[in-house]
């Protein structure tokens, strides 16, 4: 795979084995924020400085500080899932306000629009967020990496 078509990996969310449906869940709301930086006209600065491969593995790595961010707010400890701004400033310290306005902003459309799939989707994906998916190991059978 060239770098410039380099997309987020399944596996890189089930270190150790754990192939749950939160760590599927995780997958596919990078894969959204992937998209939505991709089409973000106030991003396209960022995209021209940051490789195709560093916005994949930027976008895992938010997703992946999202899990306790959705996690307090399914238990009631916020009153809605909480973007902190931390999520990106520690991994890019020096990026401009806007574009870590911008992110913000992408990563809660990405957000929003993985409900609304997520709304009749028959995985339940949250509700049962520790049951164990199936869904790494069809998307590896059926080739689609």
């Amino acid at each position: 795979m060239t770098d410039e078509h380099f997309t987020i990996r399944p596996e890189w969310f089930y270190t150790g084995g754990k192939k749950t449906k939160m760590n599927w869940f995780l997958f596919e709301v990078a894969l959204e924020y992937q998209q939505a930086i991709a089409q973000d006209k106030a991003l396209a600065s960022y995209r021209n400085t940051h490789s195709p491969k560093d916005i994949a593995q930027f976008c895992t790595y938010f997703s992946k500080r999202m899990e306790k961010s959705a996690l307090e707010g399914l238990a009631g400890k916020t009153d809605a899932v909480v973007f902190y701004e931390d999520y990106v400033t520690d991994y890019y310290p020096h990026i401009p306000r806007r574009q870590t306005d911008a992110l913000l902003t992408a990563a809660i459309d990405a957000w929003d629009g993985m409900l609304a799939i997520c709304e009749t989707c028959p995985e339940r994906c949250i509700s049962e967020r520790s049951f164990p998916s199936t869904l790494f190991d069809s998307y590896l059978k059926d080739g689609l990496l």
